[in-house]
């Protein structure tokens, strides 16, 4: 049996957003899983001592929720208090340069312009100092084209697609995955040449698909959920090595987001597949900036 939620959701999930949002950090830091690596021989992280962090990546990064700033209108969609933002407060961060983009790809990091329909934005790592002491990469997402594997799943009320069984769909998600790891290796490596001696910690995708569906917000059956949930856990695996090859630390936002789905009406840090207005569709809304924030301030080596 399949449970499905109903068309005003969104409407009770608003009038608890604001109560809870105090309560989100408390939360995730009891519960964070940050992984980290031997790394590179070359790879010497110093400790964080406030000096001057960096964010780079995509929409997970620069936010996608709206925000009547100038940042957000200037071609990236950087919201005002998306994660890095708030990492910058809770590591009391003396430099802070945001080169988060929406839309960005690997190579937008290192080696690739981005267009956007505010002009053309120069690869991220020519503006990050050699002497970064945090950086922050969010990355991978438009590179494994994971909504190309989602919408495959979509489906009516108490309906089921079985992507979960389908050959097809299976060595889409294969490639995919392995696309997505060969295009952020160089990316991250690029980094770490540029900033030999900072803490890189990258944020893994996911969090947005729980236990089960609820239609319309998440329409997909209750074990594809759980299989999409599961496909995000293999990108995570390949996100985790990458990231090991070059020193750095993983957060695992995926597992770490447990419960806190578009179908939890309480304390949800994503959109569901219906938001147009609050934050891009299955991207983290403003309580999920806060939440990863606190993920990655606590992945930080003092």
């Amino acid at each position: 049996m399949f449970r499905w939620g109903s068309v005003g959701c969104d409407v009770m999930r608003r009038r608890w957003r604001g109560a809870v949002l105090g309560l989100v950090i408390a939360v995730v830091v009891s519960g964070v899983i940050a992984m980290g690596s031997a790394g590179t021989a070359a790879a010497q992280p110093v400790r964080y001592t406030g000096g001057t962090y960096v964010a780079m990546g995509d929409s997970r990064a620069s936010g996608g929720f709206f925000t009547p700033t100038p940042d957000y209108f200037l071609g990236c969609k950087r919201s005002a208090f998306n994660y890095p933002t708030i990492v910058r407060v809770l590591a009391l961060s003396r430099g802070f340069i945001d080169l988060s983009c929406a839309g960005a790809v690997a190579a937008n990091l290192h080696s690739a312009g981005q267009p956007t329909q505010a002009g053309y934005k120069p690869p991220q790592v020519h503006l990050v100092p050699r002497d970064a002491q945090l950086i922050t990469v969010s990355i991978g997402g438009n590179d494994m084209r994971w909504g190309a594997i989602l919408v495959h799943c979509r489906t009516a009320p108490f309906t089921d697609r079985f992507c979960r069984s389908n050959r097809a769909i299976a060595t889409q998600v294969r490639d995919s995955i392995n696309r997505m790891e060969n295009r952020v290796t160089p990316a991250l490596r690029a980094i770490r040449r540029k900033a030999p001696n900072a803490q890189i910690i990258v944020v893994g995708i996911g969090g947005f698909m729980g236990t089960h569906g609820c239609w319309p917000m998440v329409p997909i059956s209750d074990p594809d959920v759980r299989w999409m949930n599961q496909v995000f856990n293999r990108a995570n695996g390949a996100l985790w090595r990458a990231t090991a090859k070059i020193g750095g630390t993983f957060v695992d936002a995926n597992r770490v987001s447990a419960g806190h789905d578009p179908c939890n009406l309480i304390t949800p840090w994503y959109e569901s597949s219906m938001s147009n207005t609050i934050a891009y569709p299955y991207h983290i809304n403003q309580a999920g900036a806060i939440a990863v924030g606190a993920m990655v301030n606590g992945a930080i080596r003092r």
